[in-house]
């Protein structure tokens, strides 16, 4: 039996091509892809190759529905919704001994959309299949469109929960794509006491301000820093002046957000970095030294704190997909995630 799935062959190429159906052994589990979205990872390898080798298959925050399961495959059945992902680790680094699995130096060679098939196919195959551990049940509150905004919920969740938030804390969100707009939400479930967003596209930021930021920053027409400190404070600092946020989360991944993180953050406060960026960023190590900021990395996150979010509705994530393409359509499907100012979050339907 044939499927249809995009493969990608070098930046800018992906192929859409017929290919066998995954088999199953008894411990997987086959999935028919409902919905796939397209994440900021996925960009960087479409368009710089990154991540990925020639004729590998993309595409991880997805949801499906079963229709194989394995003979030894416990608790899960045809017809269920579902979210998975599979990463089979090495389990003997120093990372995974200490169950820190996102760390593993083979995590890339061996998960989901990476060295394993991924979802911009119509089937995928989970290996290894096991319930709360790499395959979730969706709620029946969660339609399938929203369902796959699940992973990248769980990345947005993530970035917020390392910056363990008070509730009067300031709050800058540099960036305002999918991401930085499921970190508003989930930061005004807190609730901080406020939440300013930073971004060069108007459709972005106007997202940002129906989801309830406190203030929005056109970073193309104003200076973020002079409007930072108008709306969080004056933060003095050895030798300078900056603002005076409590935590910023840096979701945008472009040289000058990253060095505006250090400005806009109070001495002793917190900066949060979820995004990937595309170039290497000189920064000025002496901010770092003076302010002595906690700096920490937010990678990965957690599939069942991010159901628990869309279940409750502390984070809702459907006004947030601008376009769905075909699967047929897929290379106009990256072309148009890759600008900030026409889309927030695409989404592929095999």
């Amino acid at each position: 039996m044939k499927m249809k799935a995009a493969v990608y062959y070098k930046p800018l190429d992906i192929r859409v091509e017929n290919i066998e159906v995954p088999d199953i052994g008894p411990n997987d589990i086959l999935i028919k892809v409902k919905y796939c979205g397209i994440c900021g990872s996925d960009v960087h390898s479409y368009k710089l190759g990154l991540y990925i080798k020639p004729g590998q298959i993309m595409g991880h925050e997805y949801c499906g529905e079963i229709v194989k399961v394995g003979e030894n495959v416990k608790n899960l059945e045809v017809g269920e919704r579902v979210f998975a992902s599979e990463a089979e680790l090495c389990g003997e680094c120093y990372w995974c001994k200490r169950q820190m699995y996102a760390m593993c130096p083979h995590l890339f060679e061996a998960c989901t959309g990476y060295g394993k098939p991924g979802a911009y196919a119509e089937y995928i195959k989970i290996g290894n299949a096991s319930l709360d551990v790499n395959v979730f049940k969706i709620p029946d509150e969660l339609d399938d469109i929203t369902a796959a905004t699940i992973e990248p919920t769980s990345v947005a969740a993530n970035a917020v929960l390392i910056t363990e938030p008070q509730k009067d804390d300031k709050v800058v969100i540099l960036g305002a794509g999918f991401i930085g707009n499921v970190i508003l939400q989930i930061f005004k479930s807190v609730p901080v006491g406020k939440i300013v967003v930073s971004e060069v596209s108007p459709l972005r930021l106007d997202a940002a301000k129906k989801k309830g930021a406190d203030a929005i920053i056109n970073a193309n027409t104003e200076s973020v820093l002079e409007r930072c400190k108008e709306e969080v404070g004056i933060g003095p600092y050895h030798f300078n002046v900056g603002a005076m946020a409590d935590v910023v989360v840096e979701a945008a991944g472009v040289p000058s957000t990253i060095r505006d993180s250090l400005e806009i953050v109070r001495s002793g406060g917190t900066i949060s970095i979820v995004a990937l960026a595309e170039k290497e960023t000189p920064i000025n190590t002496t901010k770092i030294v003076h302010k002595a900021p906690k700096i920490l990395g937010a990678f990965g996150g957690s599939a069942p704190v991010a159901i628990n979010y869309l279940k409750e509705k502390k984070a809702t994530t459907q006004d947030l997909i601008t376009h769905v393409f075909s699967l047929d359509n897929i290379q106009e499907a990256f072309e148009v995630q890759s600008d900030a100012y026409k889309s927030i979050k695409v989404m592929v339907k095999p």
